[in-house]
């Protein structure tokens, strides 16, 4: 009871402090014509300071700018822990990493650059985001039309409409801008030692070339949306009868893995750490991921590989796979989803007939 008491006066007293930021900051300037003429900007910055899965649905925001654009100088302005998936892309010229624990810095960043135009990408208000974009001073500031930040911006997308996947939201931005051509495939870019460091564990890890490999990531970042670890060993001691299981970890993970694996019968092999660019290299060089709704799902969507996903929580056709292989399956407030039911689902993704009429010749 006092816990909910407190988060609700940290609730009352978080919104008092926005309503005080709006009222010194007044009116945001008034709105340009549309569509929006971009011989005059030549600085954008694009606001996504949030999750892994969030930040790289936000990637074809980039390409279809700097294809239109050419000439734009376009900035991404992302959590530090999610930096690197933007490394070595193209069409983004500095990216801008906000550390919470060291949060002036990035203001010193937006301080110290100039913007045209800022793009906040969330649907669902952040008043941390909102925050960034008055910090930069830009002179169109475009973002979705909520209550809490009706004055921080001077081009509003409105909120209603049907339900739409988050790439699509994150365009629409684009579309009021009146931009037509449209890039919607998540893309990652990745560098020369990514490259070799996978090379080199497929040819580690990989002892047949007639099995089909089958990345597992059994954990999510919150425990009651993720499916139970013993119907996860039984999906993948069944599945190593027909193809390679290779167990993906996290940070902090792995010590875990590592004890639920050794009491096995059949036992899969468990990767290293990987940074996320390189976990979606490996994706791309395998066949088909398993895992629970959570950010690496979205890293399957960037180099167009098939997920089958367990949907505990979220809204599927705001965050589910791109891919049109993949099999989304559900198991919300009960727990009737089967072990059977998900490896049907794999085998069939698979095709596995093929590799079962092999399997003796590996």
């Amino acid at each position: 009871m006092a816990n909910q008491v407190l988060r609700t006066i940290e609730k009352k007293a978080k919104q008092l402090l926005w309503s005080l930021i709006g009222i010194c900051a007044g009116k945001a300037p008034s709105p340009p014509k549309l569509p929006l003429d971009f011989n005059d900007i030549k600085s954008v910055l694009v606001i996504r300071s949030d999750r892994l899965g969030d930040v790289v649905l936000s990637t074809p925001i980039y390409e279809t700018l700097k294809k239109a654009f050419p000439h734009l100088h376009i900035s991404a302005l992302v959590d530090n822990a999610q930096a690197g998936l933007l490394t070595d892309n193209p069409n983004i010229d500095t990216v801008l990493a906000y550390d919470p624990k060291q949060p002036l810095n990035v203001f010193r960043q937006l301080r110290d650059n100039y913007f045209d135009l800022t793009l906040t990408l969330n649907k669902k208000f952040s008043a941390t985001a909102t925050f960034f974009s008055l910090s930069s001073g830009a002179r169109i500031r475009v973002g979705y039309d909520h209550k809490e930040s009706a004055w921080a911006h001077n081009i509003r997308v409105p909120m209603e409409g049907p339900t739409r996947h988050e790439t699509e939201n994150n365009l629409e931005l684009l579309r009021t801008l009146g931009i037509q051509e449209i890039q919607s495939q998540p893309r990652l870019y990745f560098s020369s030692d990514e490259t070799k460091r996978v090379a080199d564990i497929m040819q580690q890890f990989r002892n047949s070339q007639n099995q089909p490999i089958v990345l597992v990531k059994t954990g999510t970042r919150v425990a009651k949306w993720g499916w139970p670890w013993e119907k996860f060993k039984t999906v993948i001691e069944q599945l190593l009868e027909s193809a390679q299981v290779w167990m993906v970890n996290g940070p902090g993970e792995e010590a875990e893995l590592q004890t639920v694996i050794a009491s096995m019968q059949k036992k899969p092999q468990l990767l290293p750490l990987l940074s996320a660019k390189e976990l979606a290299l490996l994706m791309q060089e395998c066949d088909v991921l398993l895992c629970n709704h959570t950010g690496i799902m979205h890293l399957a969507s960037a180099v167009n590989k098939p997920v089958c996903v367990i949907f505990k929580h979220g809204e599927i056709k705001r965050w589910g796979p791109l891919n049109s292989s993949s099999i989304v399956l559900e198991e919300r407030d009960d727990d009737d989803l089967s072990p059977d039911t998900i490896l049907n689902a794999l085998l069939k993704m698979l095709d596995t007939d093929s590799f079962l009429n092999t399997k003796g010749k590996s």
